[in-house]
């Protein structure tokens, strides 16, 4: 039977409908890049709402994406206090993120974290952030790029003997980068994989899980064939934890 990998995909909670003029209660919403990568490389896609059943969320699927969002892990997740005023948190969605990557990684399910995904992966690992970029790393890179997202403005260089090393084609590659954040201390069990010519720090990967890796870029626009590769690896790997 030759059945395609489910990849969940979690989703951004907003109650700012003044922003967005969506709806006056709370709402749900994901860029449709991150479904059309998984539906292109063979996978089905399906979203992740917040919920206090979280097993039974990662018995339906094969394959995590945990995806970005426009707000911060508040820093008291990683032992320190709010230094910047740079920094907007959404705890609903940082605590059921944080939950759901534990039991994914418990089942070495195939997980990929992109952008606060990342951070999700490395927090609940016992990681710690850059809480604000520009106060402490001041670089002529802005990671935080302004409008169009989607195009790459930086390279990044790729770590010797990772994964990422085997899914990049080139040595370094270029990326877009829409983060004010970044991973400080890495987390117990990953090494890094990927970094910006500033010294920022752009992938993580657990050598030990079958395909557990976070980028801080959005592989999703698929700009590169390192893009690519990740999510035809994802969709890979799940297929064979489906099997």
């Amino acid at each position: 039977m030759n059945k395609k990998p489910i990849i969940g995909i979690t989703l951004d909670l907003t109650k700012d409908s003044e922003k967005y003029s969506y709806a006056p209660l709370p709402w749900y919403a994901v860029r449709a890049d991150y479904s059309n990568a998984v539906e292109e490389f063979g996978g089905t896609a399906i979203m992740i709402p917040i919920s206090d059943d979280i097993d039974s969320i990662l018995d339906a699927i094969d394959g995590l994406i945990i995806t970005g969002c426009d707000e911060d892990i508040d820093p008291k997740f990683y032992g320190q206090t709010i230094e910047t005023n740079k920094i907007k948190t959404n705890d609903k969605r940082a605590i059921f993120e944080m939950e759901l990557a534990r039991k994914a990684m418990e089942r070495d399910m195939p997980f990929l974290g992109i952008c606060n995904g990342m951070q999700i992966i490395n927090v609940i690992t016992g990681g710690t952030l850059i809480q604000h970029i520009p106060d402490t790393h001041p670089s002529e890179i802005n990671h935080e790029q302004p409008r169009p997202k989607n195009v790459p403005t930086h390279g990044i260089n790729i770590v010797d003997n990772t994964l990422l090393d085997k899914l990049s084609p080139e040595k370094s590659t270029s990326v877009n980068s829409t983060h004010h954040q970044a991973v400080d201390k890495v987390g117990d069990g990953f090494v890094v994989s990927a970094i910006a010519p500033d010294g920022i720090i752009e992938a993580i990967e657990a050598p030990d899980y079958k395909f557990l890796v976070g980028v801080e870029w959005h592989s999703e626009y698929l700009n590169t064939d390192l893009d690519r590769n990740l999510f035809k690896e994802l969709i890979k790997q799940s297929k064979k934890y489906s099997s």
